[in-house]
């Protein structure tokens, strides 16, 4: 039989040091994508974290002509490392983390307090620095529970293998999608990403970016007849596709609970969102443009069809170019991420809906299911193994402001997870 109380001391007493030793070991390496040249450093120096556990090592690399699918400026080796140990079980649990962060600019209004690649604790337990939140402070979390299930003398249910994997803050093809494709996740996948807090993710959104140039003719301003505007030809493609917004926006997945709208009482259903993002054109203001070039970021929810998504797009543009004057008009599809949908009813979900009830006292009747708006290299995985199974769960809160400034965790959020990871490998439920 377990013993919780043995478990939850030794991690309420954690060496506050031994944490941000791992801390600072990891934060401190950029692995800010892109480039995120500095993989090699980060294996280098998490390995021997496992090597000490008695894990078995291997290094996956992607292949060169992979990684030039992602349309971004990359360098370096793209290594996945992948850690295993075998405790004679029938199963397996796969536990995933990326290794990449966003950037962590330190110019413009916002200022972080800290030196983003030094991770800092301070008074109340609050530790700041890229990636303690997305997502290096939940593997730090997991190498602790591990190091405190071999203090404790715990024998998991499962054999473990850990992934530490590249590019999951750009998509198209990130390390996680390859290793699947290979056969290295193996039966329970553990994502550790988003929340502490008692809810379960049970859908995620796909991503789409869309790129639509018009092409016009420059001249001088002061003679626009001779030219071709190609920013005000964008105008009916523009209204078009604000159109096609509302239309999309009123969607709801059938069954998939969404986030709550600010000021309303209402709960709503998943839905898609069709954001205008970004549009560029012209180079002073005594040049009519020739070109203008329009970013429109799509999240797509479970329930639709992505093959649907983009004839609607392509057809709102078409609308729009038989009211333009545009000599062409240009459109480019980078599909990201699919979509995610998880099914809260599985194995898997149920155990770590028990295993929150138990660290967090609360019903697991109360345990929430959510949609959520972002999208995750999970879909990917869910769609090569065909599973639906997956386990989303990490440190962060609301407040730790992941790809913001001052990205932060608490360190009572970070006990709470590695009671949970202890409770959810080795208890009887």
């Amino acid at each position: 039989m377990l013993n919780l109380d043995e478990i939850f001391d030794a991690v309420d007493n954690l060496d506050r040091e031994e944490l941000m030793n791992l801390m600072k070991a990891l934060i401190s390496i950029d692995t800010s994508i892109p480039p995120a040249n500095t993989y090699r450093e980060y294996v280098d120096t998490i390995s021997p974290f496992f090597k000490e556990l008695g894990y078995s090592l291997e290094e996956v690399l992607v292949p060169e002509e992979v990684v030039k699918e992602i349309p971004l400026p990359l360098d370096g080796p793209r290594i996945n490392l992948v850690a295993t140990k075998d405790y004679d079980s029938e199963r397996y649990v796969t536990f995933y983390g990326h290794m990449d962060v966003v950037p962590a600019p330190m110019d413009g209004k916002d200022k972080w307090r800290f030196p983003p690649f030094e991770a800092t604790m301070i008074k109340s337990g609050k530790i700041y620095g890229r990636g303690t939140s997305d997502m290096k402070g939940a593997m730090v979390c997991l190498i602790l529970a591990l190091r405190i299930m071999e203090k404790l003398k715990l024998t998991p249910k499962y054999n473990i293998r850990i992934v530490n994997c590249t590019d999951e803050e750009v998509g198209y093809y990130p390390g996680v999608r390859y290793l699947a494709e290979k056969g290295y996740l193996k039966d329970i996948i553990f994502c550790m990403e988003l929340a502490i807090n008692p809810f379960v993710p049970t859908g995620a959104a796909g991503s789409l970016d869309v790129i639509v140039e018009t092409i016009g003719k420059s001249c001088h301003s002061g003679m626009n007849f001779l030219g071709i505007n190609a920013l005000e030809e964008m105008i009916p493609i523009l209204n078009e596709l604000m159109e096609l917004k509302k239309e999309v926006e009123a969607r709801q997945s059938k069954d998939i609970l969404g986030l709550p709208r600010p000021g309303s009482q209402d709960s709503f259903n998943m839905s898609p969102m069709f954001n205008l993002d970004i549009i560029r054109s012209g180079e002073k203001s005594n040049i009519v443009p020739d070109s203008c070039v329009l970013t429109i970021n799509r999240r797509i929810i479970p329930d639709e069809n992505y093959d649907d998504v983009k004839q609607e797009i392509l057809d709102a543009i078409e609308r729009g170019k038989t009211k333009s004057k545009a000599i062409e008009v240009k459109t480019t599809f980078n599909y990201m991420y699919p979509a995610l949908r998880v099914n809260p009813n599985t194995a898997p979900i149920k155990r770590i809906k028990k295993v929150m009830s138990i660290v967090q006292k609360i019903p697991e009747d109360e345990i929430e299911m959510l949609g959520m708006a972002g999208s995750l290299d999970m879909s990917y995985v869910s769609e090569i193994l065909n599973i639906d199974d997956i386990i989303i769960h990490g440190i962060a809160t609301l407040g730790s402001n992941a790809h913001g400034v001052n990205e932060t965790v608490k360190l009572k959020d970070i006990k709470t997870y590695i009671k949970e990871l202890i409770i959810f490998l080795c208890a009887d439920l």
